[in-house]
């Protein structure tokens, strides 16, 4: 269980808490009608993205990552955990064990990967960040973008830094969280499915490339001065071009947290200057202060103060506590099928948000009975007919020491099953066609008929000589055997000249 216990977060406005509570980030969204706004000022803006073993909270970091056009920080994290399966694919990174020590691994280049502690990682971190707001004075603090559907990085970090008191000097730094995700869908014209800092880095890819004409233009570049500069790099230096196309194609790889941590700083930046572009005024470039200058003021509307993650956070925890409060009520679904486990964690998370737990319904259970239950799951609307009077059910069954607990219904799926039956009767038919025969199957028990014992014919053994037939086979070769049979092998040319010697005599 993730501990939820800090003095800043119990600092925090109630005004904010009780937005939460009624469902306000439900989704982890952020909402950009809140309460508090970000004062106004300066500050560094900074991408950021991790790395994680899952998408749980208590779940670790693996890599941590930031960005900025000056600098950029990337440090891989040792976890006392493994990744699970999915993490382990999308990160091409595992755990492995050598001896008594526990590595990190690439996937992709088979390399084992330096790390660090997490607290040592966290303690880098944060140096370099004070480093870099060392570095403007007018810098107000730092805000930092990820870009995420939904809400999960500012959770890992700040849980992190909580279990290892470093909370304070975060906060003395970082003044807030933005997510990229909110300003593209505000500033993308064209109607994407999926937000995706691969697909908005594909659709923005050409305002760079303009930018870069109008600058070279502008700065008397000729198209025929380019083509004699490339034609001389190339001259003898075209496998130095291949590597290095290469080794850009595998840093490109969105599995990997800083790349994901550029992405959406340099998104960010393209979607905050695209207005200019639209209109008949002269591009800025876009590393100039005035980009960055739009890349604040665009940020602004999406940031909040770091205090209400810090309320948002707590909420979360609580939910989790909430939700790991019914899982006595669920045991018996999350041991069927995956269907039956999905379903069983939408309704402790339905439950959890709706600030019910297993103690609050048992009083409800205790007052009111299978009517009680019934109300309070009548005003649920994300639940279904069906799903409200399942959930009756079951809390009632659970409740009721006179009644069984439901379990889940789960349909036998035996087509499957069938047809692998008859797929290996008609390899084996030959056997199985034997009168008397008990086989069902191929590798199925093999019983004994009313006639004697059938050899077992999925396995290669010598055919039972006169007198053997019953008797089990011997796993190992007797060496008398062999002895008599090398003998008879050896005697067998003198009996032949013998036998020719006599026949020869008695003509």
């Amino acid at each position: 269980m993730v501990a939820s216990t800090n003095g800043v977060v119990n600092s925090s406005s109630s005004a904010a808490a009780a937005g939460t509570a009624n469902g306000v980030i439900s989704n982890g969204a952020i909402n950009v009608a809140a309460n508090k706004t970000l004062p106004e000022g300066k500050y560094t803006v900074v991408g950021i993205d991790i790395d994680t073993t899952g998408r749980r909270l208590i779940d670790e970091i693996v890599q941590l990552a930031a960005y900025t056009p000056i600098d950029h920080f990337e440090q891989y994290i040792m976890p006392y955990m493994n990744l699970n399966p999915a993490a382990r694919q999308r990160h091409q990174v595992r755990v492995i064990s050598i001896g008594f020590y526990r590595m990190l691994k690439s996937m992709q280049t088979y390399k084992i990967i330096k790390s660090k502690s997490e607290i040592a990682a966290l303690k880098d971190f944060l140096d370099w960040l004070e480093a870099l707001k060392a570095k403007d004075a007018a810098s107000q603090g730092v805000i930092l973008v990820y870009h995420e559907e939904r809400k999960f990085i500012p959770y890992m970090i700040l849980e992190s830094l909580k279990k290892y008191n470093l909370l304070d000097r975060f906060l003395n730094t970082v003044k807030s969280f933005a997510n990229g995700l909110n300003l593209a869908k505000a500033n993308v014209n064209e109607s994407l499915q999926h937000y995706t800092l691969r697909k908005l880095a594909k659709v923005l890819s050409a305002t760079p490339k303009t930018n870069e004409v109008n600058n070279n233009t502008a700065n008397g570049e000729t198209n025929s001065n380019s083509n004699a500069n490339n034609n001389a790099t190339s001259d003898g230096q075209s496998p130095q071009k291949n590597k290095n196309a290469s080794t850009q194609e595998r840093e490109l790889f969105d599995g990997n947290a800083s790349v994901r941590a550029k992405l959406a700083y340099e998104v960010a930046l393209q979607l905050s200057n695209q207005s200019q572009q639209d209109n008949k005024v002269p591009p800025v470039p876009i590393d100039s202060p005035a980009a960055l200058d739009s890349l604040l003021s665009a940020l602004k509307p999406y940031a909040q103060p770091i205090e209400c993650d810090l309320n948002e956070l707590q909420t979360q925890n609580e939910n989790l506590e909430r939700q790991n409060s019914f899982r006595p009520v669920f045991l018996n679904y999350f041991k069927t099928t995956l269907y039956h486990r999905v379903r069983a964690v939408k309704f402790r998370i339905i439950l959890a948000e709706q600030g019910y737990d297993l103690q609050t319904l048992n009083a409800v259970w205790s007052e009111k009975q299978k009517d009680g239950l019934v109300e309070v799951l009548q005003v649920m609307e994300e639940l279904k007919p069906e799903d409200k009077t399942e959930l009756a059910d079951l809390f009632d069954s659970y409740f009721d020491p006179a009644k069984t607990t439901i379990k889940p219904i789960v349909k036998n799926n035996n087509r499957r099953r069938n047809r692998r039956g008859v797929r290996n009767t008609k390899n084996d038919g030959s056997n199985s066609a034997r009168p008397g025969s008990g086989e069902h199957g191929a590798g199925g028990d093999k019983q004994i008929a009313s006639g004697g014992q059938l050899p077992d014919s999925t396995t290669k053994s010598p055919s039972p000589q006169n007198g053997d037939i019953g008797k089990p086979q011997r796993g190992k070769r007797n060496p008398r055997s062999r002895n008599n049979s090398l003998k008879t092998q050896l005697q067998s040319p003198v009996a032949a000249t013998n036998n020719t010697t006599m026949a020869t005599a008695a003509n």
